[in-house]
């Protein structure tokens, strides 16, 4: 009995969805009925089917009624058309719409091309830029720029006034052993408020404790590698791990959540330690290490703390004068910025150029789409003006357009969601650069939300307006015919013939832009590397847990010897790093001056130090433009053998045969003496400038470093199975060393260029895209005036004027407007090609060559789309038109 009560007292309550007007009326004998029913139904699975039947039929109902009472315009007159009730107008738009299929499925297609694309890029800007960092007063966090920083100086930053807390860290490559094959993952070393900084949480255990930095042999988990490598045990805190060849008790396991800081560590960390304060090497005032993010005290503002950190420059270029004083004796400064600023500074002019370019191709789709409507309003005015005389009013008409907009638009945005996903998934995919919080990136409901008041108000301000011309019109002309001239009216034909010319303005900055990206893409792949990749594989490895450079060196050496050994290898070599290893602006290892020399701004040269084996040269085939290379003997002599580049030694020497002989190096350092002169490569790009580099014996290494680089070259092809056969000889020299992966030396040059390709990739798209509906635009024009034209067109040719001469006046009427936006495009693409200059090599924003072919290639397009109703019109049968007529 009390399930019953309780089943149709819901009843009675949920009948409050229906209007006051129906629920006073109605609602008591609604609920007696379902009471009635109840009763007779003496099962439960009767009584769930009627729960379920009536439940689920009131919200429809209720839905009817509302829409029925919000009614706001129109009336029941004679002739029969009924312009009440938002649900009817709906029903009455979607089978209006279905007899023009050609113009909806465009419209939807074009409005849902423009929402995706918008959606996808700002979907990325939303997460990486606007969104504030996923920490605790994320407003307050801020960085201490100009790179890292020594143990020293970051106690020095714990000691100023006006922060909470300060947290530290650094990354580095790491093998993790003893859980199957041998595994490369990124350690990272932090401070003691690190965790509590960003507002970490532990999934499994705890994090890390004061008492930890004293034991420093305590790990924590990433979520991540929790799962990948551990598959999520349960019990996995007191485990042991062995981490290049140190055993670690796991603590804990961070949330799923949590997102490292790119600023601080590395975005994939794996395993996070105490950092060890015992080590000299980290209190060191020269030894930077520490990347360093804190919080603000409430109140304190950037510009407080810029001032606090100047006095501390000041004060530590008078204690540690020779390492923080500049060339010119002022004290190193140390910049301060917000946490999130400088995690996406690299980032943001990408993004915003990105915004900046599917901002313009969903103008032109804009523009497409209110030229569709403005054709329809225009056709449809005969339409309208009988159903106005069978007792329509405006208002009752501009519902009834106002509802077909809306109902394209939301098919357009339901589309442009979809595709939005689908362009998402391929950006972050296909896009070499590094995002910022990434892993964080998807598609919400806000912004899905944005995607469908995008595509609403683009239809209802581009669908709505133009159509509102074809209601006011007078209603004796329409009805008579004369409405063929209205429509063709000087005014409509301004209207369309302007928005044809900001469509071929906006398409021809779109691919002019492309077109400069495209260049500079091909005049980054010009240069010569300096070197032969043909037939190099290289190997990167993560030599860790040796003590000492010797120890380093012999473990590489029989890596190398077991490599030689491999069926169809040449030669083998390695060095710390291999070229393009770290394109970009990236360097590796470390960069000195030259040192005292006599007549030589010894400052100004500048040179990067490449440790390799004997036959690294040979192995890679770099030219030697003079001299040779050490022998093996020579290698450990005192001055240092060095073959150097080409720019170096007429930099540093004048020219190549002044540099032979030598003998160069800073005071307190190793010297160099020249014995060969190698030709200059492309160390770090192809659309990086050549260095000046010197390469050296491994066997003076100065510290082990956890970082090698095997390059092996292969005679004629490369046999089968070529990588697992390398991958096998590396393990046989160190069983526990991971290979993570063995690669040609052209995908390295390949990937190199990902960033450029990119570019020019997605802005060719975008400006093809911009191209085919500008062309669509003018085509559709030219084609709606040569229909409105017939009749005049009909009389010309009747009246003896050539075919050739009407197909010159139309295709002439749309050269003029294409060339009147390709003026304007071009006064836009130099504006716009200073924005785009620091991401182009080689090539200046305002390139003539992509200008004038840009423009060439719009003309050409306008051209074709000219002549197809130009055609048209010079076929027209003048006695059916007349006779029409």
């Amino acid at each position: 009995m009390a399930r019953r009560a309780f089943a149709v007292r819901a009843y009675g309550a949920s009948l409050r969805l229906l209007p006051p007007s129906i629920r006073h009326v109605d609602g008591q004998e609604m609920e007696r009925a379902f009471e009635d029913l109840w009763r007779r139904e003496r099962t439960a699975w009767g009584r769930t089917r009627l729960v379920a039947r009536c439940f689920g039929r009131l919200p429809r109902s209720a839905a009817a009624e509302w829409l029925d009472l919000m009614d706001v315009g129109g009336s029941t007159k004679t002739g029969g058309w009924e312009m009440t009730g938002w649900g009817r107008q709906v029903r009455l738009a979607v089978r209006t719409l279905r007899k023009a299929p050609a113009f909806t499925t465009t419209t939807v297609l074009l409005i849902g091309l423009g929402v995706g694309a918008v959606t996808t890029i700002f979907t990325l800007v939303d997460h990486v830029l606007l969104r504030p960092l996923p920490y605790p007063a994320a407003e307050r966090l801020i960085t201490v720029e100009m790179g890292s920083h020594s143990g020293t100086t970051y106690r020095e930053f714990e000691k100023l006034d006006g922060m909470e807390a300060w947290a530290g860290g650094y990354s580095e490559s790491a093998n993790l052993t003893g859980e199957g094959d041998p595994i490369r993952i990124e350690m990272s070393m932090v401070s003691e408020n690190f965790f509590s900084l960003l507002g970490a949480r532990p999934a499994l255990g705890r994090l890390l404790v004061m008492d930890d930095f004293e034991r420093v042999n305590v790990a924590v988990l990433s979520h991540a590698l929790w799962e990948r490598v551990f598959g999520a045990e349960p019990d996995m805190v007191g485990r042991s791990l062995r981490v290049d060849g140190v055993r670690y008790e796991v603590v804990g396991v961070l949330s799923a959540d949590f997102e490292p800081p790119q600023h601080l560590v590395a975005a994939s960390t794996g395993v996070y330690r105490p950092i060890d304060w015992s080590d000299e090497r980290i209190e060191a005032i020269d030894y930077h290490m520490i990347e360093v993010a804190g919080r603000m005290a409430p109140g304190v503002s950037i510009e407080d703390m810029g001032t606090r950190l100047d006095d501390l420059s000041v004060a530590m270029a008078e204690t540690y004068p020779e390492h923080h004083v500049d060339r010119e004796g002022n004290p190193n400064p140390f910049p301060v910025a917000g946490l999130q600023d400088s995690s996406v500074q690299r980032v943001r002019s990408g993004l915003n150029l990105l915004l900046g370019a599917v901002g313009l191709l969903l103008l032109v789709a804009c523009l497409n789409v209110a030229h569709l409507f403005l054709a329809r309003g225009l056709g449809r005015v005969r339409e309208m003006a009988i159903r106005r005389t069978m007792g329509a009013g405006p208002g009752g008409l501009m519902q009834q357009l106002m509802v077909e907009s809306l109902v394209v638009g939301a098919l357009g945005g339901a589309l442009g969601i979809s595709l939005a996903y689908v362009g998402l998934e391929a950006m972050l995919t296909l896009n070499p650069h590094a995002l910022p919080r990434a892993e964080a990136v998807s598609l919400d409901l806000r912004v899905a939300a944005f995607s469908g008041a995008v595509a609403l108000l683009t239809a209802f301000v581009f669908g709505l307006v133009p159509a509102l011309r074809t209601i006011g019109n007078d209603l004796a002309n329409e009805l008579k015919g004369a409405s063929r001239s209205a429509t063709s009216g000087r005014g409509t034909r301004r209207l369309r013939g302007g928005l044809v010319v900001a469509e071929v303005a906006v398409s021809l900055v779109l691919v002019t832009q492309a077109g400069l990206l495209l260049k500079s893409y091909l005049n980054a792949q010009a240069p010569d590397p300096g070197f032969d990749p043909n037939g190099v594989w290289t190997i990167p490895l993560t030599p860790t847990g040796h003590a000492t450079p010797d120890s380093y060196r012999q473990a590489m050496d029989g890596v190398l010897a077991s490599l030689q050994s491999v069926p169809g290898v040449e030669m083998a070599a390695y060095g710390l790093t291999q070229p393009f290893e770290f394109a970009g602006s990236g360097r590796c290892c470390w960069m000195n001056s030259l040192g005292e020399e006599e007549g030589v701004d010894s400052e100004r040269v500048r040179m990067l130090i490449h440790p390799v084996s004997l036959d690294y040269l040979e192995t890679l085939r770099i030219p030697l433009v003079s001299g040779s290379v050490w022998s093996q003997a020579d290698a450990t002599n005192t001055p240092v053998p060095a073959v150097v580049s080409e720019r170096f030694a007429i930099d540093a020497f004048g020219s190549v045969d002044g540099a032979m002989g030598r003998v160069f190096g800073r005071t307190n350092r190793p010297q160099y003496r020249v014995v060969g002169v190698a030709g200059d490569n492309k160390h770090y790009g192809l659309d990086q400038p050549a260095e000046s580099q010197i390469y050296v014996p491994m066997e003076v290494l100065p510290f082990d470093i956890p970082m090698a680089h095997m390059a092996v070259r292969v005679r004629g092809e490369s046999p089968e199975g070529l990588a697992r056969s390398l991958r096998e000889a590396v393990w046989r020299a160190e069983p526990d060393l991971p290979v993570p992966t063995i690669r040609p030396m052209d995908e390295w040059i390949d990937d190199s260029m990902a960033g450029r390709r990119f570019d020019s990739a997605i802005f060719g798209a975008f400006g093809f895209a911009a191209l085919f509906l500008a062309a669509a635009g003018l085509y559709g024009t030219l084609l709606y005036n040569v229909r409105q034209q017939r009749r005049e067109l009909g009389i010309r040719l009747a009246l003896g004027a050539a075919r050739e001469r009407v197909e010159r006046h139309v295709v002439g009427g749309g050269l003029r407007l294409a060339f009147g936006g390709a003026v304007l495009g071009v006064l836009a693409s130099l504006w716009v090609g200073r924005l785009l200059e620091e991401r182009l090599f080689e090539v200046g924003g305002s390139d003539p060559i992509a200008l004038l072919g840009a423009s060439a290639l719009l003309l050409g397009s306008a051209a074709l789309a000219s002549w197809l109703p130009a055609r048209r019109a010079g076929r027209t049968d003048p006695l059916e038109t007349l006779k029409a007529e």
